[in-house]
């Protein structure tokens, strides 16, 4: 009995622990900081993938001169039962979902019409779909924002010497890229 609510106990501080990093995380890219934000991610990631490359990337992809992008909301829904890699660390599928509003500036032009303007959103919405298969994505008029509700893979990592947990999003289409860097006994967990 004893042993059972010491397990239990433990395994609800980790919990509690990967949802305040996560959060730390999701903060950091909420306000921008994006060097920040990386330091929530594993390290073995930048030996294969250029830390500042992936900072350029993440700054075009919230800054750029044509869109504007909010994000309203990143939150942990399920985590799943940590896995223990021997002379490794603990590794804890989850999946969350952020919602954020996506505006297109310049979207359209004073002379489109109605049906101008639902063909133009339509297309973005199925353009959309297409990239981000796991979204439900809905278009406000009045706003004219597109708003995404996305459910996403993830798993956190706590490596042997660190302290801190690290934060790896699954990308289906950097299959190659998430074989490098989980454990085949993660890998098969998540089922890429």
């Amino acid at each position: 009995m004893f042993l059972f609510v010491g397990f239990s106990a433990f395994a609800q501080a980790d919990n509690e622990q990967i949802k305040a990093d996560f959060q730390k995380y999701s903060s950091a890219l909420k306000s921008r900081q994006y060097t920040q934000a990386t330091a929530f991610m594993p390290d073995n990631l930048f030996d294969v993938y250029s830390k500042d490359k992936l900072v350029q990337e993440m700054k075009q992809t919230f800054e750029s001169e044509d869109t504007e992008v909010r994000i309203n909301a990143v939150d942990i829904v399920r985590l799943d039962q940590k896995i223990i890699v021997e002379n490794s660390g603990i590794y804890v599928p989850f999946i969350f979902v952020q919602k954020f509003d996506l505006k297109y500036i310049n979207l359209f032009d004073a002379t489109d019409d109605d049906q101008s303007r639902n063909s133009t959103t339509k297309f973005i919405v199925d353009m959309l779909n297409e990239s981000m298969p796991e979204s439900t994505i809905t278009f406000d008029k009045k706003e004219e924002v597109f708003k995404v509700d996305s459910s996403k893979n993830a798993v956190a990592i706590k490596l042997n010497n660190q302290s801190n947990w690290k934060f790896l999003v699954i990308e289906p289409l950097l299959k190659n890229l998430m074989d490098r860097l989980l454990p085949s006994t993660v890998l098969q967990k998540i089922k890429l």
